[in-house]
């Protein structure tokens, strides 16, 4: 920046990140990142809305998000810093190359990988262009950041696909993943409620801007039979709502998150249908996660084709967080359909054995009953 007057960015895959790990973060010594620009060539305040830093020579330095790359329309960088950059999609890229091609500028990428994406494409590019590129591939024996005694202890808790991921660097479709057999679990044929068979629904309430889900599993099949999505109506409609599902899914045990606001709904609930807390924390909503993973890796849970659905259960994945494994969705993701299926497949063990109800049968062919959502349902075959 000394040397050739310009404009410098520093790309994360979000906005948020960007502040959170750059703008505001230090390193494990507690010196701030931003520090290293020495004072005396700062001209001015550091703007702290826009993340811009002035220099007196003229140049500058920015902090932005690869999450509204938009915002970088017009402008003329030299140089180009990509954190995390396996975590960006390929559009970032392609965006600032001719801008830097025209202007004779650089990049940089850095990143751990995440699978074979787009991280693992510019590292083939940089090892196949030697007279081009500089690449460096560091693993933790490398750079001996972790004590052997911790790395011992990271083996023992993660992963494997995503120790061998984060600590040597290796390429691994799915390593973050947290769901595998996503799609091998997918069903298409329609369910529908079956006399005398037995449910159970997990329901994630609403928090601020997040979704009520209620989620229906059969306990004869293990089978995701229907999954309900809505927000931004009050807690005596939601009531209402859960209400209906659970007597029309024959009094189907019920986990409602009993979180924040869920311990009053659960109280005036309890008097009409049968339904239990969950209260999350860090260890119970491992727990619940757990349980799923553990379903539709081993082909115990079918679900719907339901492309929200699937999308949530791809998108989340395992974090490092200073020492701690995280499970979660990208930043601006929502989790609440995930939550509402382990809800509902919390406790499930062995599947109930499906009896022939003849007499059942005879009783109720002809009979209607009407769903939830208005629709009349005749019930003529079991």
């Amino acid at each position: 920046m000394m040397q050739r007057v310009g404009t410098y960015f520093y790309v994360f895959p979000t906005f948020n990140q960007g502040r959170k790990i750059l703008w505001q973060g230090a390193d494990r010594d507690g010196m701030k990142f931003l520090a290293h620009f020495p004072k005396e060539l700062i001209k001015g305040d550091m703007n702290n809305t826009e993340m811009r830093i002035e220099l007196k020579n003229g140049s500058s330095f920015q902090v932005v998000g690869a999450d509204n790359i938009d915002n970088l329309v017009g402008t003329n960088p030299i140089g180009v810093v990509f954190s995390e950059y396996s975590l960006m999609k390929a559009q970032v890229w392609e965006f600032i190359r001719p801008i830097l091609a025209e202007n004779g500028g650089f990049a940089i990428f850095i990143y751990t990988p995440r699978g074979m994406n787009e991280g693992w494409k510019i590292l083939q590019v940089a090892k196949e262009n030697p007279d081009e590129w500089w690449h460096e591939v560091l693993t933790v024996e490398d750079t001996k950041a972790i004590s052997k005694k911790t790395l011992f202890q990271e083996k023992k808790e993660m992963p494997s696909d995503l120790f061998e991921q984060e600590y040597f660097v290796k390429f691994i479709e799915g390593a973050s993943s947290v769901f595998k057999r996503v799609d091998e679990a997918i069903y298409t044929e329609r369910e529908t409620l079956k006399p005398g068979r037995r449910y159970q629904i997990g329901v994630d309430l609403a928090k601020y801007q997040d979704f009520s889900v209620v989620s229906v599993v059969d306990l004869h099949t293990f089978r995701l039979v229907k999954q309900l999505k809505f927000n931004k109506i009050d807690w005596n409609e939601q009531k209402e709502i859960i209400i209906k599902e659970v007597k029309y899914w024959n009094k189907a045990r019920t986990f409602i998150d009993s979180t924040g606001l869920g311990d009053p709904i659960i109280d005036d609930l309890k008097r009409l249908i049968p339904v239990e807390p969950f209260h999350f924390n860090e260890t119970s909503r491992k727990q619940l996660l757990n349980n799923l993973q553990i379903m539709l890796e081993q082909d115990k849970l079918k679900i719907l084709d339901e492309p929200e659905l699937i999308s949530e259960l791809k998108s989340m994945q395992y974090e490092l967080e200073g020492q701690k494994v995280k499970m979660r969705v990208p930043e601006g993701l929502h989790d609440d359909r995930i939550m509402s299926l382990g809800l509902a497949c919390w406790g499930l063990s062995e599947r109930l054995p499906i009896k022939v109800m003849s007499e059942l049968q005879r009783e109720l062919k002809n009979s209607k009953r009407v769903d939830p959502g208005g629709i009349s349902v005749k019930m003529t075959n079991y």
